[in-house]
């Protein structure tokens, strides 16, 4: 039973899901030629997000992560992550298109077999 497909038909009424894209991380990088090094992604794969805003209990977890910034929570159907150290994976980004908006995950707060909570902050606006 998918529970958030459920509870989900419920609350598009109240808040609508977002066409967004996430770009899984690969794990890899490449070093420029100036020394720097980029984190390499997976192909984008089309998914539908629902951005809520945080809770109190969520508020008081990232207080400990020393983060700034726009922060907000997505519920996504699939397994998306954040750090993932035993597979070697940095975070994964989530592409807002419409909006022209990149949100890296940064914590997974719910990991279920079909859908999954994370936190992400904005990473880039235009």
């Amino acid at each position: 039973m998918n529970l958030r497909g459920i509870a989900n038909s419920v609350t598009q009424a109240v808040n609508p899901n977002i066409p967004a894209q996430i770009k899984p991380s690969s794990g890899g990088w490449v070093t420029n030629p100036d020394g720097t090094r980029e984190p390499q992604f997976g192909d984008p794969v089309d998914v539908a997000v629902q951005r809520q805003a945080l809770t109190q209990k969520d508020l008081m977890h990232i207080d400990g992560m020393n983060l700034s910034g726009v922060v907000a929570l997505f519920y996504i159907n699939g397994n998306w992550y954040s750090v993932n150290r035993p597979d070697g994976k940095g975070g994964d980004i989530i592409l807002i298109p419409s909006k022209s908006e990149e949100w890296l995950v940064v914590a997974v707060t719910e990991l279920w077999p079909d859908w999954t909570r994370v936190l992400a902050c904005l990473q880039l606006s235009t």
